[in-house]
Order: structure tokens, then sequence, then C-alpha cells
């Protein structure tokens, strides 16, 4: 179909393109995917049904902000499903080129409830997709994802209120969300001393943001890739990809800077490296952030945690864990519901609520935390660094998230294959295995708190295979690491290569 008539006149929508709790599709050839899942044709069928599937199931009313991520097809993306949405009577609110978090900000700036983001996030180039939502710092989750899924691809009609729509451009969203930030964080920041940020973008759409936020609430910035491209001609902007975190760690030690900040591409995932240029694993500030919220500022609400994180919460903290699902729509489910003050992702996605925050998850925000509760300490003692505080809590050994390809429509398969291979063997790198958690794919914990976590990546075609463990020279990750391997070979999957722990 593509580079075909037929491109331009039938709509191509992929099912595997609708996910857990968003949509990602290729919509042009990639490296790695040369099967397009998704046309513009398509994209316009989507806002049809988004629009007539907001206001008449989910009752959100008939008001819709939208925006797009910096990448050469996004706006195209975007105003394909703005059509779409005019046909069926949504009144858009189009903010433009945007970060997500802006686009969330946007509702809580324009009071209204429903946002469609066109973003593929952290995936390469070549993707597209859309982050739904019918409430304020709230997402679309697997049951709204279920039941629109089942309204395209039965091609549901709609009430046939085609073309009533209206259309209004907010071209003010992003200085007034940097405003909105500047006003609530000055401040905290007031009287106390600043510190060097190294920031890296990789060329993404948080070049519009960090930087000019950070200097204005009186940092010092040394930037990496911040100007926008593209092309992304030095690494794809994830804040889990290798590349992209030694890069800033060559910026930390090249900047003499305090600490290094990476931002993903769409701004709501926060990658960390500390002053010696090492890389700190997400959990691990989140945990530090949990701490110091709970010792020095007295919350005592509770702390979300997805199933990637470390153990170190439920025995590092006093104040009640809750466990989620990963992804960014469960876990801001999970903070809003608990009444939590702050939730934490592996992948880098951190959630603040109220005072700290909106309740969503934004890399800007949690960047200003992190800095809030450096700054704090380094001011009651001027010797103390990001690695100093980090080295307060136990000594753990962790893998990097790495995740190797299987296809969509296989992924879930091979989880449980693998969750029945370990659980009937009973044993995990020679330790019997004392827990076994199926919240999200499974989580095997052997004795004394050392675990691994294989799941289904609920926006790509890959397992997720993560561990930690608590021995004392590491010696038993590559164990685990080794008896993965050998249980891919054993049950004939299909799994693509994934790193050795030696390659970091």
């Amino acid at each position: 179909m593509y580079n075909s008539a037929s491109y331009f006149e039938k709509a191509l929508l992929a099912p595997t393109g609708f996910r857990e709790y968003d949509a990602r599709w290729v919509i042009s050839p990639t490296p790695t995917e040369s099967e397009i899942g998704l046309n513009y044709v398509g994209v316009r069928e989507l806002g049809r049904h988004l629009g007539t599937f907001l206001r008449t199931e989910l009752l959100a009313g008939s008001s819709i902000v939208v925006g797009h991520d910096f990448r050469e097809y996004s706006e195209n993306v975007k105003n394909a499903l703005v059509i779409g949405l005019l046909q069926a009577g949504m009144n858009v609110h189009d903010i433009g080129l945007t970060t997500t978090p802006a686009a969330y900000f946007a509702q809580f700036h324009l009071n209204i409830d429903c946002v469609a983001m066109v973003t593929a996030s952290h995936n390469d180039n070549g993707w597209t997709g859309i982050k739904m939502g019918h409430r304020k710092a709230s997402t679309f989750g697997p049951e709204e994802m279920d039941a629109f899924r089942h309204r395209v691809l039965s091609d549901e009609a709609t009430d046939g209120s085609a073309a009533s729509g209206t259309y209004k451009p907010e071209p003010g969203v992003r200085s007034a969300y940097i405003q909105d930030l500047v006003a609530k964080w000055s401040p905290r920041f007031q009287g106390l001393p600043r510190l060097r940020v190294a920031v890296e973008c990789g060329n993404g759409t948080s070049g519009l943001y960090a930087p000019e936020l950070l200097k204005r609430l009186g940092f010092d910035v040394a930037e990496g890739n911040v100007r926008l491209d593209w092309n992304f001609p030095n690494f794809n902007p994830n804040p889990e990809s290798i590349p992209f975190l030694k890069s800033v760690e060559n910026l930390v030690a090249s900047t003499d800077a305090d600490l290094g900040l990476c931002f993903d591409g769409d701004g709501d995932r926060l990658g960390v490296v500390d002053e010696t240029g090492s890389l700190v694993f997400s959990d691990r500030v989140g945990l530090l952030i949990a701490k110091f919220l709970q010792d020095e500022e007295g919350f005592t609400s509770p702390f979300v945690i997805d199933v990637k994180s470390t153990s170190l919460f439920e025995s590092e903290l006093d104040n009640e864990i809750v466990w989620s699902k990963t992804g960014h729509s469960y876990v801001k489910a999970t903070v809003a519901k608990s009444g939590a003050i702050a939730g934490f992702e592996r992948s880098g996605h951190f959630f603040f609520s109220d005072p700290l925050g909106y309740g969503f998850d934004d890399a800007c925000v949690a960047a200003l935390v992190l800095l809030w509760v450096l700054i704090r300490t380094r001011d009651a003692n001027p010797q103390s660094s990001l690695s100093a505080l980090l080295a307060t809590a136990p000594l753990s050994h962790s893998s990097p998230n790495r995740q190797p390809r299987v296809p969509d429509e296989d992924k879930y398969e091979a989880v449980e294959t693998l969750a029945a291979y370990f659980v009937g063997k009973g044993t995990l790198a020679g330790e019997p295995i004392e827990d076994v958690n199926r919240l999200n794919g499974v989580r095997l914990t052997l004795p004394g708190g050392s675990w691994l976590l294989i799941r289904a990546s609920s926006n790509s075609p890959n397992l997720v295979v993560i561990a930690e463990t608590f021995d004392s020279d590491g010696s038993l990750l590559s164990r685990i690491d080794d008896d993965v391997r050998s249980a891919i070979q054993a049950t004939g999957l299909d799994i693509g290569p994934f790193e050795s722990l030696a390659e970091f």
C-alpha cells in the first residue's frame, strides 16, 4: 500500500498500533521497520472516531487540546487528526509544537478536559503515535483503549455531526507553561545556592523548554544538543539509551557540572548523571527524592512505584508504598487513586501531586524537584553532592533496561512461556524463587531481595528484561543474565539479541 495510489485513498490502521494506554504506529519506513502501519487517511479516521468516542461514550465534552512533537511529519499527522476531530464535531484548540507535559498543562491552563498529543515519544524516527486523555492529569487506560480500539477497527458509525467543529490556534501555551513553573518554583529556590547543570535534549522538543526554564530560575546551564533537529543526528533522545546517556556523562565531565539531566523527545521522561559522570538509574533518583519528601518535608502520603523499581523503596521508607504496572497511564492513575504525593517509574517518568505538580509526568518538574533536593541539602552541607547522597542508600547492582525484539503479536505469549519455565523450574541463577509477582509480566524474587523482571513493552515490539541484586560483587546479576539466555534457548523462543551486561 505504501508508495501507491491506495495509500492516498484507503485508511491504513494496523490493529497492533493500539497499545495498552496509547497508540503507536510506523508511518514512514525505518532501518528496522519496513512495514507501514498507518497513513494519513487512517489518521483522519482516528480523529473522527476519537472525537465521537470522547463526546458520546466518555461524555467528556466537545473541546480538545491538540499538539505535536518535533518530527518532520508530526505536524502533518496532527493536521490529519484535526480534520477528523472537526468532522466529529470537536472544538479543537491547537497549541502547535509542544512537549507532552505542556499539552497536559494546557488542559489546566485552558480549562479543557480532553487532550490528543501527537508524539512517538522515545521511539525511533518513522514512528508516530497519540497520547489521549479525557480528564485532566489522566490519560486513557486499558479500558478506554480497548473500547476505542473496538470502535475504530469495527468502523462504528459516528453520530452524523460532520464538519460541525471549530478550530482555534493557541500559540501562547509554551510561554505560559514556562512562566507557571518559574512562578511556582522561584520561592522555593529563593536565597539558596545554584548549581551548574549539564542539559542534554538530544535535539528533541525539550530543547525549547528545559534550558530556558533552568536559566530563568538562575541555574548555570551547560548545553548539549539542545538545538532542534528532527533527524536526531547524534542519537535517539531516550533517557534509557546508552549513547544518549554517554553523551551526558561526557558533557558533565567537560563542563565540570554538578549533575547532568537528559530529556526525552517529548519531554515527559528524565535521565540523570551524577557529578562523577556516572549514570543514575531513575528508581534510585526517585528513592532519594522520596526520602527527602518524607524526612525533610514531612509528607506522610503514599509513594507509587512501578514493577521495574528497586525493592529499596519498601525497606528504606516509612510511608506506604503502592506498586503499579509499568506505564505512564498506570502510574498516573495509581497516584491519583492512592492520594500519593509522588510516583516514580524506572524509565524516567516522575509524577508529583500538589503542591509540587499537577499529577502528570513532567521531566521539567522532575528536574526542578531533584535540584531542589540537592540545593537544600547543599545549603545545609556545602560538601554534599549527588553521588554522596545516593551512597547513603544500601548498595545494589542493577541492570539497564534491555529490550530484545519480539513482534507485537508474540511478545505477551513469550512472557508467559518464560514465566512458566522459571516457575516450573523453581530456581533462578541457582537460587530458590521466593516470590512470583504477576502484576505486570513476571517479577521473580530471590532470598535477600534480589529480583528479575520480564515483561512485554507497552509501546514497542520488545520484551523488557531488568534485574537487581544485593550480593557484594554483583556476580549474581551475571548469573541471572546467563539463566535468562539459557531459558530463551531452552524454550525455543524467537527473541532478538540483547546487550551483555559486560557492555555497560
